[in-house]
Formats: C-alpha cells, structure tokens, sequence
C-alpha cells in the first residue's frame, strides 16, 4: 500500500525572520523545497500501528541546520501521536546535508521548523 502522507509546505521559522534579506540566506535541503517533499514522499513511512487504529495528525519538528549544514537538535515541538512523532523524527535525522544558512559570506546555524501531516484521507502530497 502506498504511503498516504500530507506533507505540508516547508515553512522556516528562525531567529533571522526578521532580518533583512540582504546578505542572508536561509537554510536549503539539497535541491529546494520540492525536492525535500519528494524525499519525505519517498522516505516516509506511515506507520502500520497508526494506519491500523487511523490515528492522523500534524508533527512539527524543530532542527538546527549546523554551519557545515549537518542536522542536530533535532526536536518535537508539536506532538500529534507518539508513533507518528517518531517516524516525523527518524526521516528528520536521516536526512542528507542541507545548503547552511548564510550572512554576509559566512555560514551560520539556523533553526528549522517542518511541520509534517500525516494524512490517510490524501493520497498525494499537496504543496
């Protein structure tokens, strides 16, 4: 059975959210925004516990993108179920290097927030 996953759009809240925009970049998962839905589509696995009792629900996960774009800290902020936050928590910690947040040449630690839907009712993900 295909995974049923919603995963919503990336959205990034960091202590920089306010800065201006000259000069800064935001952290970037290799490829951009489509290509991390395509990599939670593929990676992502909806538990078979959760599927059996249809327990559904939005997991955010906090992480810092680290200078060499390694991911750390990697946090719930937001639970839904306990099973669902763990699997939003394992594809987090699996996921390659990202493109490190950047200000003015130099690159810094940024916080990450990727909300994760887990949705039986969608059988795509939307973006």
């Amino acid at each position: 059975m295909k995974t049923l996953l919603n995963v919503a759009l990336v959205l990034f809240f960091s202590t920089q959210l306010f800065a201006k925009s000259d000069g800064v970049s935001k952290p970037q998962f290799p490829g951009g925004d489509q290509a991390l839905v395509k990599y939670l589509d593929n990676n992502l696995k909806y538990p078979e516990e959760a599927q059996k009792q249809k327990w559904q629900g939005k997991t955010l996960i906090a992480f810092t993108v680290n200078e060499d774009g390694s991911i750390s800290n990697a946090r719930v902020l937001q639970s839904s179920k306990l099973v669902l936050d763990n699997e939003a928590l394992r594809i987090v910690k699996s996921m390659p290097k990202w493109a490190p947040a950047v200000q003015d040449g130099t690159p810094k630690k940024e916080m990450v927030v990727l909300p994760v839907n887990f949705d039986l009712t969608k059988k795509n993900i939307q973006y």
